[in-house]
């Protein structure tokens, strides 16, 4: 058997102590700046449609995603966003009603079409607090309020905040942000890695890679470096489902 010296040994341990160094520097986050949100990219009735793969590269579905302007519990400007999803024969339907400025949640509801009946979320965000409104397939109806940062987000609409960050190569903020149907409150850190070339059934584009970091998972997405900015692809973190954008319809300017 091969024996080490001391001082072998030392240059050994000095080796993995370096290369132990390297990763974490790889995989270390560059300095937080303020949250800045720009002016929303999308137009009234812009709509991306996504072809769905699960964890096996295997065809789940379709999501759609569009948005339209104005909304029904948000007085001034604001945006609805709507993001219908058909995957493994279950159809989900959220929408969000926010403000223009700022991207504020004001209300959401989530309707899911289960083979055994519908559920259904309702959220009403005021100041510090959301309002929850949960019904199971059985018609059973409760209530819930939750206190959350006055600032947050609702957790289905942060792929849409990041089109509207100045993203550029080691840019990184962090967010707060809320799950109604899960009740979960979490502050993801975005980071901007990289530009890539990536490609989606729509097509190749030049694309930021952002890294929605959270203490539990990763969601990764490729957003287009040029305006309007579209959502190219994303690996959903939660899920682990990959959403490839497969035709995009430009709203009204």
């Amino acid at each position: 058997m091969k024996k080490y010296n001391g001082r072998a040994r030392l240059r050994f341990t000095l080796g993995m102590l370096v290369a132990l160094l390297v990763v974490l520097s790889g995989c270390s986050t560059p300095e937080l700046q303020p949250l800045t949100l720009q002016a929303a990219p999308w137009a009234d009735g812009e709509q991306s449609t996504y072809k769905v793969t699960d964890l096996n590269n295997n065809y789940a579905g379709t999501a759609l995603i569009s948005f339209t302007a104005g909304a029904a519990q948000v007085e001034g400007e604001a945006w609805t966003m709507r993001r219908e999803t058909m995957t493994q024969g279950e159809q989900e339907i959220v929408v969000v009603e926010m403000t223009a400025q700022g991207l504020r949640p004001r209300s959401s509801t989530l309707v899911r079409l289960l083979g055994n009946g519908r559920e259904q979320v309702k959220a009403t965000y005021s100041s510090g607090q959301v309002d929850l409104e949960l019904t199971t397939v059985r018609d059973v109806t409760t209530y819930e309020r939750i206190n959350v940062p006055s600032d947050v987000r609702d957790q289905r609409t942060l792929l849409a905040l990041v089109r509207t960050l100045p993203l550029a190569a080691g840019y990184a903020t962090e967010i707060n942000s809320f799950l109604p149907v899960a009740n979960l409150l979490e502050r993801p850190t975005i980071v901007v890695t990289q530009k890539e070339q990536v490609e989606a059934p729509i097509g190749v584009y030049e694309a930021w890679r952002v890294e929605l970091r959270t203490t539990d998972n990763t969601t990764v997405a490729w957003v287009a470096t040029g305006p309007p900015y579209m959502l190219i692809k994303f690996e959903d973190g939660h899920s682990g489902g990959v959403y490839e954008l497969s035709e995009y319809q430009a709203g009204n300017q």
